[in-house]
């Protein structure tokens, strides 16, 4: 009764009750939205970060790649010089055993 007196409507303040609480509640979605929107930003920096790492990686093991061949193909070569060697060396040998053989003759 003293709510009348007052001319004190409930459903108003039931209204206004019902449009504060949608307000917050739209404040609270629109900071939820633009707390998303920067992970959502961090996320991508970090996908580009990765793809980039990833890309220098392939980058690195292609090289990786070329001078290991390279690196074979001279371990060959110095592989193949050896052995010439070693050949050209124990036919100066059997020369000069020869040649002191017949020297000392």
């Amino acid at each position: 009764m003293a709510l009348a007196r007052e001319k004190i409507n409930l459903e108003d303040i039931k209204r206004e009750a019902d449009v504060e609480m949608l307000v917050k509640n739209m404040v609270q979605t629109n900071n939820m939205i633009a707390h998303l929107k920067d992970e959502q930003f961090e996320m991508r920096n970090e996908i580009k970060m990765r793809d980039e790492t990833i890309s220098r990686l392939e980058d690195d093991i292609r090289l990786l790649k070329t001078e290991k061949r390279w690196n074979m193909l001279w371990q060959n070569s110095l592989e193949e010089d050896i052995n010439h060697t070693q050949i050209a060396l124990l036919a100066v040998g059997v020369i000069s055993v020869l040649f002191t053989y017949f020297m000392s003759r």
